[in-house]
């Protein structure tokens, strides 16, 4: 069994710099519990006031798709709805641990069924998601490795242990003082963001085979990147790995055709080869050679998942992209490429009045709205990336991938 002892107090230090009494919520699959345990066990060692593991499984989740239909997938217990209300008020920290054990489990139930439920399930809880993106609470999104994924990442005879071994480096887990490791490359990630937004673009262009976008930037809007801040002044980073720089975009301001790069989940389902046109803003036509299904299922959502909710720019000399592997979780694959995400905006990298609120008023300052919020990668080798601010100024930011910054 591996020991995750370290790898478990960089989460709880620097991921969601656990405090003192504080509860945390764990989410896992059954193949990732051993981290989970870990975690737990750590966290009490820290001070933590109350520890709870909750296990989701794929498994079940397609058992019920098979077996229900209609108004059955809509049920939602209101325990869970008062559960998330609690854990909202008393400030419980969260830790996901991302299903890479269970990724293909659904990747052939009913797409219509599928998206009911998902629906259903956001649409209830959407105002644990809402607390998350403005940045209320503490939370972070972690990978454990374990068999099949070991197997998706490295060929059908490799093991845990040696994707552990590819795993450290990333996590920066080889380092003397990870924890050191971690603060010392979110200030390089927060000079990034300072040099962008002293450029005060206006609009990025990418472009690469397959792409041609253009991205309309917020007036209001900040690049963010590295640990973010918490009300109460601690510092949090939301996702371990990371190595992008991102911002919210005005969702009215897209247009032309971009071709992701990698393949991803959408709504916990393959998809592979997917490209989108966009017109003033939205969606307008799209395609994938895998998934196109259940992909026309996440664009019919609501209003909000035809819209872009965030852009990111990230350095293919990334720990992640210099591995050269596609590891098939979003987590680790956003961190090896530029990507956009369709869906939700992030107020917080907003300059709002204060005490803006509600959808129709972000809205109105250009953040968009939606239950749903995925990342798809379109970054590559070829890639190249002009900032041009309100004058037309352009500026070079990547060239063949590269973070140029000129």
């Amino acid at each position: 069994m591996i020991n995750y002892e370290q790898y478990a107090r960089v989460v709880l230090q620097k991921g969601i710099n656990l405090k003192k009494g504080q509860n945390l919520l764990i989410s896992c699959n059954a193949g990732n519990y051993d981290l989970a345990r870990s975690l737990a066990t750590e966290a009490y060692t820290l001070g933590a006031g109350f520890v709870e593991i909750s296990v989701q499984d794929n498994y079940i989740t397609k058992a019920r798709l098979a077996a229900q239909s209609g108004d059955e997938l809509t049920y939602i217990p209101n325990y869970q709805i008062g559960k998330a209300h609690q854990l909202l008020s008393e400030d419980w920290a969260r830790i996901r641990i991302d299903s890479t054990e269970e990724q293909d489990v659904l990747g052939d139930v009913d797409s219509d069924k599928l998206s009911l439920l998902s629906k259903a399930s956001r649409t209830a809880l959407r105002f644990v998601s809402t607390s998350m993106m403005n940045g209320e609470h503490s939370w972070c999104v972690i990978c454990a490795p374990g068999p099949q994924w070991a197997k998706k990442v490295l060929g059908d005879k490799a093991t845990t242990e040696e994707l552990w071994d590819v795993l450290k480096p990333v996590l920066r887990l080889d380092r003397e003082d990870p924890a050191l490791a971690w603060e010392e490359h979110g200030h390089d990630l927060w000079n990034r963001c300072k040099i962008l937004n002293e450029m005060k673009l206006d609009r990025l262009h990418f472009e690469a085979e397959g792409t041609d976008l253009i991205i309309g930037l917020n007036g209001i809007g900040r690049w963010h990147g590295g640990p973010g801040s918490l009300p109460d002044g601690r510092m949090v980073f939301n996702n371990l790995p990371t190595e992008e720089v991102f911002t919210t975009p005005d969702f009215t301001r897209c247009n032309g055709t971009v071709r992701t790069t990698k393949a991803l989940k959408v709504l916990e389902s393959p998809v592979e080869g997917a490209w989108f046109r966009f017109e003033e803003g939205k969606v307008v036509d799209f395609g994938a050679d895998k998934g196109q299904d259940v992909l026309k299922q996440f664009l019919d959502m609501d209003e909000g998942a035809r819209s872009l909710g965030e852009v990111a720019l990230v350095d293919e000399t990334s720990p992640i992209a210099a591995s050269g592997l596609i590891f098939g979780s979003i987590l680790y694959d956003e961190n090896a490429s530029c990507h956009i995400a369709l869906g939700a905006g992030y107020p917080f990298c907003l300059e709002l009045p204060p005490g803006t609120t509600g959808e129709e008023t972000l809205k109105s300052y250009g953040c968009n709205s939606s239950l749903l919020h995925t990342d798809f990668m379109i970054g590559s080798p070829s890639l190249n990336v002009t900032g041009y601010d309100r004058e037309g100024k352009a500026f070079s930011l990547i060239r063949s991938g590269r973070f140029v910054l000129a």
